[in-house]
């Protein structure tokens, strides 16, 4: 099946996000979409250890679709393209940071948190650690008939293989105490500043980190403060519980943001926890993991080489089949 770019969705330090869907020749049926991040194939090692990481990753629910990947000329420059599941519903930033200002309940928390969760497990379980969990990261899928959307984890370019986090360190900044970090310093665990440490505990601490801004509509720490500062306060302090929440999500956010990250509960656990158990939304939950989704979508993939002037794919060392049907 062959596709074309619509429309430039985002930019960002990897390349360009940019809306797909099908040519008409090779799809007429109702319209589907895809997001293709693309990138100057010079430029592209981030996105294609992406790639091979959402490949390893196939198989839940809660962790974005890899499509296919390709590798086409545009401008004149050969152009690493990675095709995505399309988020229409954007991320879960714009559902906490919503234009009315609205707060997030509790149970609707709850179930969000149960698919970060869910995901967090799945990743844990095959090997690897996210390392950059955040709203931003988080996509946002819309369904018909229910008021709560899916939400899945994506956004793999920073992800670590659990093997390779024992003996990972970030070097120490030269004009700091603290070890530099991988992802977003606002969402990192207190081990990653002080001890370069990045294990699976980290995730849950940005969890955790999500929690609060779910339930708040505020982040955990204040974001005026200057890097130094900020790095002070999260290595040091201990972080503020929300106090007008119920006493099962104060616990669960102590059990997610417990600073020694050998006493912080693994995503098993606070999947047993009673914040999630119970909440309202419990029977989607059982049913979410009793019915998996089939997913539908378009295995195999080229860009048009009208639209792209495309290059073959079978000389670029890609995975996967792809054909021009």
């Amino acid at each position: 099946m062959m596709w074309k770019k619509l429309k430039v969705l985002g930019a960002g330090s990897y390349g360009t996000v940019s809306l797909a869907t099908p040519l008409p020749q090779y799809y007429s049926g109702t319209a589907i979409y895809g997001a293709v991040k693309s990138a100057e194939v010079a430029h592209s090692s981030s996105l294609r250890v992406e790639g091979k990481i959402l490949d390893e990753l196939k198989g839940s629910d809660y962790v974005v679709e890899c499509i296919g990947e390709d590798v086409s000329i545009e401008n004149d420059k050969h152009t690493y393209n990675l095709m995505l599941e399309y988020a229409a519903g954007g991320t879960l930033h714009d559902l906490i940071h919503n234009p009315l200002n609205l707060i997030m309940g509790e149970s609707e928390a709850a179930y969000y948190s149960f698919q970060i969760l869910t995901g967090i497990s799945h990743i844990h379980r095959n090997g690897y650690i996210h390392c950059d969990l955040k709203p931003a990261n988080i996509l946002v899928f819309p369904r018909a008939q229910i008021d709560v959307p899916d939400l899945k984890l994506a956004d793999f370019g920073l992800s670590l293989r659990t093997a390779e986090s024992l003996t990972y360190r970030a070097e120490r900044s030269k004009n700091s105490s603290y070890h530099s970090h991988r992802g977003t310093l606002i969402y990192a665990a207190p081990e990653c500043l002080v001890y370069g440490i990045h294990g699976t505990a980290v995730d849950i601490w940005a969890l955790g980190c999500i929690v609060v801004e779910m339930l708040t509509g505020k982040r955990l720490w204040p974001v005026h403060k200057n890097k130094d500062e900020l790095m002070f306060m999260i290595a040091h302090q201990k972080p503020e519980i929300p106090k007008n929440i119920s006493d099962e999500a104060k616990d669960f956010l102590t059990k997610c943001l417990e600073k020694d990250n050998c006493l912080r509960y693994s995503a098993n656990l606070l999947l047993d926890h009673p914040f999630i158990k119970n909440s309202c939304y419990k029977k989607l939950m059982e049913d979410r993991l009793m019915y998996p989704y089939v997913r539908l979508g378009c295995r195999d993939w080229v860009s048009s080489e009208h639209l792209f002037s495309t290059i073959s794919p079978c000389d670029c060392n890609l995975r996967g089949s792809m054909s021009a049907m």
